[in-house]
């Protein structure tokens, strides 16, 4: 098999004509990798434009799954490549997104959003007891939905297909059912936050930077427009979402920025 992309849980190889498999390090928990086939499986179920999961594969001492193959580039690819705008990829971003949105988890077969924030949440080491108390109390007070949302939108995971220009989302390991807010929320805190890994060139560094706050602006603003959601509502969930995410293996840089977010947010409650 040839190795074709490596991220921070996984290596990404052909597997076959029209497959790639996305095959775990070794010390990568087993369960989580049958939870993000069974989520893909459900929310593939629904007609939604995603890799289809095809089934699992056992490498040595991995597993892996076997997707359909996407023939195309992740819209952050594109941005950095500078074959979209900003603008563009804003709109793409928002378009693709709002589409997931549209569609309801009626059996609540996908994890729910609050519990998976509340239980990240409260591993997070950083935050104290009083601290964890206080998002906890915002997080229960939030609407109670059941839309399809990803948990982990942004656009190194939208893939836009080489041939007819769909978007198609991939990585639904963080899949859930819940409230659109609360997924715009996620995305906005990680456009906002996020950062390109250190062994990036220097020119891919400066050319996200340079396009970060067009990109977070046009998503949101397209988004809001099409959802006719307000940023109230979007807003309400930018604490939990925040703090949730403290509970990720962040870099060192990023985690430090949004535990200050977050402490900010709850001194000005």
């Amino acid at each position: 098999m040839r190795l074709i992309g490596q991220g921070r849980t996984a290596d990404i190889f052909e597997y076959s004509p029209g497959e790639i498999m996305k095959l775990y390090h070794a010390d990568f928990p087993e369960a989580v990798v049958r939870h993000e086939f069974r989520i893909t499986e459900m929310v593939g179920s629904k007609g939604l434009h995603i890799p289809e999961a095809r089934f699992l594969h056992k490498e040595g001492n991995r597993l892996g799954i076997v997707f359909e193959r996407i023939e195309g580039q992740t819209l952050l690819a594109l941005l950095l490549g500078q074959i979209l705008s900003a603008e563009e990829t804003a709109r793409m971003m928002a378009e693709c997104h709002y589409g997931l949105h549209m569609q309801k988890d009626e059996e609540r077969a996908l994890p729910g959003q609050k519990h998976i924030l509340e239980q990240a949440m409260m591993r997070v080491p950083m935050l104290g007891e009083s601290e964890k108390q206080k998002v906890l109390a915002d997080l229960r007070a939030l609407p109670e939905h059941s839309q399809i949302c990803h948990g982990d939108f942004h656009p190194d995971n939208v893939m836009l297909e080489r041939v007819g220009g769909r978007c198609r989302v991939i990585d639904w390991m963080t899949g859930m059912s819940g409230d659109p807010a609360g997924d715009v929320a996620r995305t906005w805190v990680i456009l906002k936050s996020a950062s390109l890994p250190e062994q990036a060139a220097a020119e891919l560094h400066q050319a996200f930077e340079t396009a970060r706050s067009l990109l977070l602006d046009g998503y949101i603003e397209h988004y809001l427009r099409l959802s006719g959601m307000t940023w109230e509502q979007l807003e309400a969930w930018i604490l939990p979402v925040a703090a949730a995410r403290l509970d990720e293996n962040l870099p060192e840089g990023e985690a430090r920025h949004v535990l200050r977010f977050v402490r900010e947010r709850l001194a000005s409650h």
